[in-house]
């Protein structure tokens, strides 16, 4: 008898992992809804809730801040950063402010993002399990989302980053499902619109998501099957991108009479790798190339202070077209014709020494592909307000709205200022002896050099290794990779490019990665947060 049950007892250990092992059917999303989402919702949202605590009302990032100084009239408001972004974090300022401090806004906001943030992650753990994923990789995802620091420690940032990812989330899902139904899906109109919605608040949020989901958007429409579905898809696409483009930026600039800032970032491409070549080699550099380039940017000044991390230092030096406070162009930029030139010269030196352009390319993407590359999320806002920042805060305001006090010069007269304006934001750092203890654990394990963080300085060679779970190279590189490589091999195989035109909405995200200014660990936090719904598709079912 006791063999019996020992043998019985050993079936149904087998059998239940064999259940956990094996794909299921297929259910319809509104089945996986109605059966998991309370419960990955609930779930997600109570093993955050620890971090939340620790770290509240929570963090910003430095453009953020900067965002807040727009918000509170303190400066006019400007393009650079997401109108659409801006006007939202001001709207919980002011609510905080109403309350007593903007801090309570602050956290109000940590907590609207958070449970926002928990019901995208419990739809996409539904769609991965609407497809008939084995249960393994639906559990997997779950305890990733609930417990990973690159997520968790995302949940109680304020940044347009994790803004950007609260409407991402739900436009994945809603995409990968456009892809695997060859866009039946968008024949419903509450579908349609959702995506359609999602699609602009993605464009609006985020300035590079524009040409994410336009380039998303073509597979999109190479997998759909029928004409009529194509169309559909083609005109939700087309909608989000004018209401984002055509009728809210240009009425949110001009109600709120906003700056227009020129995208300069994507000439970091341009200018690092010539001032690499002027630094390491200038004499490489013709009379000709470089009269050209400096018709567009200062060479010597961008050489001079070139930053092999990031580009930011190069742009910077582009030449624009000045304009007076009446709205008179005093100084114009480059002409087309220049740039064109300044390109030439680029090209022509690039094929002349391809070895430090490589040198000057690899520097700013190192984050993205290096595993020894760790980071770790600041716990508070109080970073922002060292003094380094601040006089970088100050600069901001325009010296005619600066007080001046008896024997301050213009400089300490601003900072001055500033620092009384953001006195409101200060203290968030002040916490029980005990939450900074945890705090200092959890960053000493996720990032056993401190580079990079607020007041530390570690020559490269007396950093020991982080932690490789805190790597961005490991979520944004090298598991995308493995599941292209995968998707790539089954289009071959079954002649299907459903699955991997679904990959190309995380395909192009990690693209933009590497074409940003730097290897910042805010950007990839979309990538973070979707990477379970993605690595998913090798195992989605041919009847899903």
């Amino acid at each position: 008898m006791r063999i019996w049950n020992r043998a019985a007892s050993r079936t149904g250990w087998l059998a239940a992992a064999a259940a956990w092992l094996e794909d299921r059917r297929p259910s319809t999303f509104r089945d996986a809804l109605r059966a998991r989402f309370p419960m990955y919702f609930g779930i997600l949202l109570l093993c955050w809730l620890p971090w939340i605590v620790l770290t509240w009302p929570g963090a910003m990032r430095d453009d953020t801040l900067a965002q807040y100084l727009q918000a509170a009239g303190l400066h006019r408001y400007y393009t650079q950063h997401p109108l659409f972004d801006t006007l939202i974090f001001g709207l919980f300022w002011k609510l905080g402010a109403a309350l007593g401090s903007p801090l309570i806004g602050q956290g109000i906001y940590t907590l609207v993002q958070a449970a926002a943030l928990a019901a995208g992650c419990a739809l996409l753990l539904c769609a991965i399990r609407r497809y008939g994923a084995p249960l393994w990789l639906v559990n997997t995802g779950l305890i990733y989302l609930a417990t990973s620091y690159v997520v968790v420690g995302a949940v109680p940032t304020m940044g347009k980053d994790s803004l950007h990812t609260v409407f991402f989330l739900p436009l994945a899902v809603l995409a990968v499902e456009t892809c695997l139904t060859r866009g039946r899906v968008l024949r419903r109109t509450p579908v349609a619109v959702a995506f359609t919605l999602l699609a602009f608040a993605a464009i609006a949020s985020k300035r590079t998501a524009l040409l994410i989901v336009l380039c998303a958007g073509v597979g999109i429409l190479c997998v759909c099957s029928k004409r009529r579905d194509r169309i559909r898809a083609a005109v939700c696409l087309a909608a989000a991108i004018l209401l984002a483009q055509g009728v809210f930026a240009p009425i949110a600039t001009a109600v709120t009479r906003a700056n227009v800032s020129p995208g300069r970032e994507v000439w970091g491409l341009v200018t690092q790798p010539v001032a690499q070549v002027a630094h390491d080699k200038p004499d490489a550099i013709t009379p000709a190339q470089r009269k050209a380039l400096n018709a567009v940017m200062d060479l010597d000044e961008a050489a001079a202070g070139i930053n092999l991390r990031r580009t930011d230092e190069t742009f910077r030096t582009l030449r624009e077209p000045h304009v007076d406070a009446d709205g008179n162009v005093t100084r114009p930029g480059p002409t087309a014709a220049q740039k064109l030139a300044a390109l030439g010269a680029w090209a022509r030196i690039g094929v002349e020494h391809p070895l430090e352009y490589a040198k000057a390319y690899a520097g700013p993407i190192r984050g993205w592909w290096d595993p020894g590359v760790t980071f770790a999320y600041p716990t508070d806002s109080d970073y922002l307000m060292e003094p380094g920042y601040l006089r970088q805060w100050s600069t901001f305001l325009p010296a005619e709205a600066v007080p001046q006090r008896p024997g301050a010069t213009v400089d300490e007269a601003r900072l001055e200022a500033v620092t009384r304006d953001l006195e409101p934001l200060m203290g968030t750092s002040d916490k029980p002896q005990w939450q900074r203890d945890v705090l200092h654990a959890v960053r000493s394990w996720v990032r056993t050099d401190t580079a990079g963080m607020p007041g530390t300085a570690a020559a490269p060679h007396e950093r020991p290794a982080g932690n490789p779970l805190s790597a961005m190279a490991l979520y944004v590189t090298w598991i995308p990779l493995a599941t292209g490589i995968a998707l790539i091999v089954q289009a071959v195989r079954h002649r299907n490019g459903r699955k991997l035109a679904a990959f190309g909405l995380l395909f192009f995200t990690v693209l933009s990665l590497y074409a940003s200014p730097e290897a910042l660990f805010w950007y990839p936090i979309p990538v973070f947060l979707s990477l379970p719904l993605f690595t998913a598709l090798p195992f989605v079912r041919k009847g899903a």
